[in-house]
């Protein structure tokens, strides 16, 4: 098993904007894309991580489900919490949506940016998982837009498709100090040319 490279927008949009074909069949090949999406996932700062975005057209993704609860104790400095173990979901389906919520997005597959879009705030969904049991459950929060997100990738949807206007785009930069800051990206495509703080305006990876 390998860590994969990961596709861009840049110069593989035609591929990741194509809808993923089914998994028919839990072979020796789809288990080590299991893996591979796997070995990705942890060599990346991500928490979710689609086929597609492998290179491999095939309607399955990894998660982090949890990634983002709060520590159950009231001193965040003595959590110890074990590594979260990537959820494989194939062939998944959102059968019932409640609620809307509105958050960011970012992808690995369009480094420098991110944005904020509406998303379901709870879903279920169906999905056979990495053994090739069928299973159906409900998802909320942080879970449910982290899965939309991924399952939007099999279908050929960038984030970038769900925002109401490109004033919901922000290009994610470093001030002169080596700060993260977000700005919007008309503002970015206006003033490429100008300084933040004094030196030039540098995209992060």
């Amino acid at each position: 098993m390998a860590v994969r490279k990961i596709l861009t927008i840049s110069k593989h949009e035609k591929f990741l904007t194509t809808k993923s074909e089914p998994v028919h069949k839990i072979n020796r090949e789809i288990k080590a894309l299991f893996q591979d999406l796997r070995d990705t996932i942890e060599e990346n700062p991500a928490v979710g991580l689609a086929a597609p975005q492998i290179g491999v057209s095939k309607r399955v993704f990894a998660v982090l489900l949890g990634y983002y609860d709060e520590p159950e104790t009231d001193d965040e400095s003595e959590a110890e919490l074990p590594p979260i173990e990537p959820t494989i979901m194939v062939n998944p389906e959102i059968v019932e949506r409640e609620g809307v919520e509105r958050g960011f997005d970012a992808c690995l597959s369009i480094p420098g940016m991110m944005g904020y879009t509406d998303r379901d705030l709870e879903i279920r969904v169906k999905y056979m998982d990495e053994q090739g049991n069928k299973q159906d459950r409900t998802f909320a929060g942080w879970d449910a837009r982290m899965i939309q997100h991924e399952l939007d990738h099999l279908d050929g949807i960038l984030f970038t498709k769900r925002l109401e206007s490109l004033d919901d785009l922000y290009v994610i930069a470093k001030d002169a100090d080596g700060n993260r800051i977000e700005i919007p990206y008309p503002e970015f495509v206006r003033k490429t040319t100008q300084q933040v703080i004094g030196k030039p305006l540098s995209t992060t990876p």
